[in-house]
């Protein structure tokens, strides 16, 4: 299978088995786990340095099912280094980051800090990170977010979290508002486990369905090179009367 050659070259079968058993304990346990990766630092497969050129096509794009206006919020859970965050804010947005992992926090922040440097964001951006946990309420914003964007979040963790992560993505999009996801790996078997954990257009719509609307779906041009020919962008609008403010 070409999906399967191409997770071969992108991401070598002794890190995805080193992913594997690394993660063969309690989901309870996995907050540490991923913890315990990014304080060690030398074993971060996942993070590309950049931002997905799938989601920068997006957010350029004239036909966006979605308008984005300075002063607009979104979150990127499990944000890792920051790269989205950062580019959120470029577009005047305040974006918010959330990581469980201390370390993971305290790199993006010295990253987006070194950027803020390169270049100061238009009026209205923001980039803050946040250190929590995605299934716990301390840490989100009151209100709501107008965006959140997933992508390399809801294939991290174990199926049985799913259900979880929609209640979630429900609770914390406001009514009106859209989840953005990048649906990967959509090229692996889910029967050879994870993180990352296969996943397929079913999943999403099996738990967005209630409430949210999909309001486009397709394979966008570029992404990376571990996705390619399979990766597919699908915008969800929260269903539910939207704010006159």
């Amino acid at each position: 299978m070409s999906g399967n050659n191409k997770l071969s070259t992108a991401l070598p079968n002794p890190d995805r088995e080193r992913l594997k058993t690394h993660f063969s304990i309690p989901v309870e346990q996995h907050g540490d786990a991923w913890s315990s990766l990014w304080s060690t630092g030398t074993f971060l497969p996942w993070d590309r340095g950049l931002s997905n050129p799938a989601l920068v096509d997006l957010l350029d794009s004239p036909t966006a099912p979605f308008k984005l206006r300075p002063g607009q919020t979104v979150l990127v859970p499990g944000c890792g280094r920051g790269y989205d965050v950062h580019l959120f804010a470029t577009y005047g947005l305040e974006a918010e980051g959330l990581e469980i992992a201390p370390d993971a926090v305290r790199m993006a922040r010295e990253w987006i800090e070194t950027e803020l440097k390169k270049r100061e964001l238009p009026e209205g951006g923001k980039a803050v990170m946040k250190e929590g946990d995605f299934y716990k309420r301390d840490w989100e914003r009151e209100g709501g977010y107008d965006y959140v964007f997933d992508y390399t979040f809801l294939c991290a963790m174990p199926p049985t979290l799913r259900p979880s992560w929609a209640v979630r993505m429900s609770e914390i999009v406001k009514p009106g508002g859209h989840l953005i996801c990048l649906e990967f790996p959509l090229f692996k078997d889910p029967a050879t486990g994870g993180p990352p954990f296969g996943l397929n257009e079913g999943v999403y719509v099996e738990l967005l369905g209630e409430k949210f609307e999909r309001v486009v779906r397709f394979k966008p041009e570029r992404t990376h090179k571990i996705g390619e020919g399979s990766d597919h962008v699908s915008v969800w609008k929260r269903k539910g009367k939207e704010s006159v403010l």
